[in-house]
């Protein structure tokens, strides 16, 4: 399921909508993902009494008697005497509430904080389900690796014949290995069935690529859904003849699944927040170039805005490659020169404060000229400013503040800048076209800020390199002894500029997070940090 966070009735909905799809179909059980009731996550509208008891009325009262199965749905319970909060499942049978299951293990790591709201279990078991006995599970509980409490096991003692696992798993790439490879050390281990459903859809930065799936107790997989695709999956645990048909896993392909990604964090954004139209500032480089691709497939040609920007600086080919990618795009395209506004705002300053003192000004001021043109027309025509930066530039700096690093949504701030080179070549084979022109993929980045100006950059070796600071938080000893060689140099570089450009990101449009570790809700940095390795 999609739902959106706080929209409890328009949620309810769909879950009796599929309800209906799973009783036509002759299922037994309807299972939801976790918190499909409230949205996941909720975050602190879990500090508002009146969400709580408004949600859990709904599932007290109105949807016991909308569905006509058993189902398993996630809501958040309270505690009517101390008041505490529980992550919980409804077990709901005959139109009434029969059970209500509460979460044990409650996450706090990266993008993770349930211990700011919710209260572990105090005791679980299992329950019955039309005669069969089902450890039922949420989320963490069975991500148990790291744990000394073992939920699973503990219910399997307690003569646990199935096991049911209610998630709201965010993506990365790679995720779905990780997960098969978890549900199936429970199955194999206890020799039981596994059903496995997770949450579809973005919410802010997070993006969740359901894939639920089924488990037989050898651990065979017998169910798969769809990535990044709503869809009712329904397994046969217990087939009347023989063994269910195994499913054959899909090859994992990262390019097609971070761009999936991507393109559904985008239209979620655009749909739950309810803007129409995106507004993007189109350089003729490789980052505007995805951005603006993946803006096109997520809200299609005829809502993406793309502009132009040029200064005296910016070489006659960009123009020429953002025209050229504009029309393959089919999406709207205007040349805004910004050079007489650059030269207005330049003799403004020196009139009162004499000629710049550093260059790095002019190239700044150029890039918020650009960035106060797009939020000209975003403010004009409520069109969205997507920001075009990548991780690499975010992770050092490379950007910005209130010019590149302008808008409402940062598309690539999840994506390397080797990725993002990875991502336009597969753009383009998918295609079946060259709709992001060639040139734009393999000329040398450049800001076109001054003369002759190249990134400072060799990105095949710095972009790594800072993934190991971010993601891995490798030491400088660490790095300096990976098999990549690098100089005392580039470490120092990398590892002051991700120490002092924390400032920056904290100002940075929501990222949309693809890897295991983004800048943004599951980076908790401080800005005032003095430590440097």
């Amino acid at each position: 399921m999609n739902v959106i966070v706080g929209d409890l009735k328009g949620n309810l909905e769909k879950i009796h909508d599929f309800g209906t799809q799973a009783k036509r179909a002759g299922c037994d059980l309807l299972v939801t993902p976790e918190l499909a009731v409230t949205g996941y996550p909720p975050q602190d509208l879990l500090f508002k009494r009146h969400f709580i008891s408004e949600q859990m009325e709904l599932v007290n009262t109105l949807l016991p008697g909308q569905l006509e199965l058993p189902a398993l749905v996630g809501f958040v319970d309270r505690d009517g005497e101390t008041g505490k909060l529980y992550n919980s499942v409804a077990y709901i049978d005959g139109g009434k509430l029969r059970r209500v299951i509460h979460k044990t293990l409650l996450p706090t790591y990266d993008v993770f904080d349930e211990w700011r709201y919710f209260r572990p279990a105090r005791d679980n078991s299992p329950i019955e389900i039309n005669g069969r006995t089902a450890a039922v599970t949420i989320c963490e509980d069975i991500w148990d690796e790291h744990y000394d409490r073992k939920v699973v096991d503990e219910l399997v003692a307690e003569g646990a014949e199935f096991l049911i696992n209610l998630s709201s798993s965010p993506f990365h790439a790679g995720k779905r290995r990780v997960r098969l490879e978890l549900c199936r050390r429970h199955a194999m281990k206890h020799q039981i069935p596994v059903l496995y459903c997770n949450l579809v859809g973005a919410q802010d930065e997070l993006v969740f690529d359901g894939e639920s799936l089924a488990m037989d107790g050898r651990g065979r997989l017998i169910a798969l859904g769809p990535q990044f695709t709503e869809k009712l999956v329904i397994a046969d645990c217990c087939p009347i003849r023989g063994a269910a048909p195994a499913v054959i896993i899909p090859d994992f392909h990262f390019e097609r699944e971070v761009f999936s990604a991507l393109k559904l964090g985008v239209a979620d954004y655009f749909a739950k927040c309810g803007f129409n139209s995106a507004v993007i500032g189109l350089s003729g480089g490789i980052d505007s170039a995805l951005v603006a691709v993946i803006a096109k497939e997520a809200l299609g040609a005829g809502n993406v805005v793309c502009v132009a920007m040029p200064s005296r600086f910016t070489a006659e080919m960009s123009n020429t490659d953002a025209a050229l990618l504009a029309a393959n795009l089919g999406v709207e395209f205007h040349v805004l020169p910004i050079e007489a506004s650059v030269q207005l705002a330049r003799q403004r300053y020196e009139e009162e404060f004499g000629s710049y003192a550093r260059s790095v000004t002019l190239e700044n001021v150029q890039a918020r000229e650009r960035g106060k043109i797009l939020m000209e027309i975003s403010n004009d025509t409520n069109a969205l400013v997507l920001a075009t930066g990548n991780k690499t530039e975010y992770a050092l700096g490379y950007s910005t503040l209130y010019g590149d690093m302008c808008g409402g949504l940062a598309v690539i701030g999840d994506v390397s800048k080797p990725e993002v080179y990875a991502l336009a070549r597969y753009y383009n084979t998918w295609r079946g076209a060259e709709v992001i022109p060639r040139r734009i993929i393999e000329r040398a980045p450049s800001a076109e800020l001054r003369e002759g100006q190249v990134d400072p950059f060799d990105y095949n070796r710095i972009s790594p390199l800072a993934d190991a600071v971010i993601e891995e938080h490798l030491s400088r000893e660490e790095i300096l002894a990976l098999p990549q060689q690098y100089t005392e140099a580039e470490v120092d570089q990398v590892f002051r500029l991700v120490r002092i450009n924390e400032y920056k990101r904290r100002q940075a449009a929501p990222i949309i997070r693809v890897t295991e570790k983004a800048f943004g809700i599951g980076r908790k940095m401080p800005i005032v940090n003095k430590y440097q390795w």
